[in-house]
């Protein structure tokens, strides 16, 4: 299909399957591995100067190799020299942020470090993505096992040692509001650090965001504030991941507890947080009734892209949809949809992405529960041929 390259990445190596987020360094595009069947550590390497399709251009990398607990990652993070995978679940959830130094050779052990973040606090695992200010390295607290939520969010200064616990130190989010748990990455605007409201636990979803302000003390409860989205509309609740363009943050929706759904949440950075005006709520479902359960969400300063994953038990899709950032956030006719499907059946079910120089880049995870997938999709943003309203 003109417009949509695919190449699987099982080719350069059996293991090369069931990644969850996208990361670009400057000079190659990163897949951080989740589970290809187990959890592991396999980290995939593309490089953009080359042709998508061409097995060269790819390498892999397992992390396992420097240490056997490096596997099971949720996204990756870059701070402009380092890349680190955000730990999630190997068996357990875990700590072991694993960083790797992008001025050094890829598939070099020595290129690569280790940091235990229980060594700071027991309960410094189970994180799902997170962001960079510029200084710090944000780790959003989700699950300390399958039944319990946290809220222990973990941060490390870039200006310090990797390997020094002095570096590194925890905010318990409960401190702010007992319900203050289960994010689902964050988001960094300007002063202010946003933690994108997911799972409260209990098989209750949550609307509840947070948001630090980083000109104050990290430890100062007084420096938290929150927002609970459900004021906005009892179904805003369950997201996953966010984005910024021009001073609004979007959060990307997944599941609320009545199923998988569309209702994208828009807050005008510049406004007070508990200001209701300054929300806006547009059901992607208007668009079509298939725009719904998305995992993860990016702008390239035009569009918001929303990435495809699931809308229901056995129903994992390719309905990327994308909003046009300089039209009405409440227009249907603002918002556009590509079925990634059209290009191969198998293109659906993506966690996270990135984009560079005019592509976006979708992390395949799975097709279906339990089938996992190494299709990945590279797709020419400005090819409208493949988008339709």
């Amino acid at each position: 299909m003109h417009g949509i390259e695919l190449f699987d990445v099982s080719r350069i190596h059996p293991a090369c399957k069931g990644f969850s987020g996208a990361v670009f360094d400057g000079c190659y595009v990163y897949l951080a591995p989740l589970n290809n069947g187990n959890f592991h550590g396999r980290v995939a390497r593309y490089d953009p100067a080359r042709a998508f399709d061409d097995p060269a251009a790819w390498e892999t990398f397992d992390s396992a190799q420097i240490n056997p607990e490096s596997r099971g990652f949720v996204d990756g993070l870059f701070d402009g020299r380092y890349f680190y995978l955000v730990p999630f679940f190997k068996g357990d959830h875990h700590g072991q942020v694993t960083r790797y130094d992008t001025r050094l050779p890829f598939t070099e052990s020595a290129s690569w470090a280790v940091f235990d973040t229980t060594a700071i606090h027991p309960n410094s695992r189970g994180f799902v993505s997170g962001c960079f200010d510029g200084r710090h390295i944000y780790l959003a607290p989700y699950q300390l096992d399958h039944v319990t939520t946290h809220g222990q969010v973990t941060r490390y200064d870039t200006q310090g040692d990797f390997a020094d616990p002095g570096a590194w130190q925890v905010f318990d989010t409960a401190k702010v509001h007992p319900d203050s748990r289960g994010f689902h990455s964050a988001v960094c605007e300007g002063d202010y650090v946003y933690f994108v409201p997911y799972l409260r636990g209990g098989g209750e979803y949550s609307g509840l965001l947070l948001r630090y302000d980083r000109r104050k003390d990290f430890a100062d409860p007084a420096a938290w504030q929150y927002f609970d989205l459900t004021t906005l509309d009892a179904g805003c609740r369950g997201y996953v991941g966010g984005a910024c363009h021009n001073g609004m943050l979007y959060l990307a929706p997944y599941i609320n507890g009545t199923g998988r759904h569309g209702r994208v949440a828009r807050f005008d950075t510049r406004a007070a947080l508990d200001d209701p005006s300054a929300w806006s709520v547009f059901d992607c479902a208007q668009v079509d009734p298939g725009s719904r359960g998305f995992f993860g969400t990016l702008s390239d300063g035009r569009h918001l892209y929303l990435v495809p994953h699931c809308r229901g038990v056995g129903e994992y899709h390719g309905q990327l949809t994308r909003y046009d950032l300089s039209r009405p956030f409440d227009d249907p006719a603002s918002w556009s949809i590509c079925d990634l499907v059209r290009a191969d059946p198998a293109c659906k079910g993506f966690i996270g992405g990135v984009q560079h120089a005019g592509y976006l880049y979708l992390a395949p995870f799975e097709t279906d529960a339990g089938c996992h997938s190494g299709l990945a999709v590279r797709v020419k943003l400005d090819e409208e041929s493949v988008w339709s309203n």
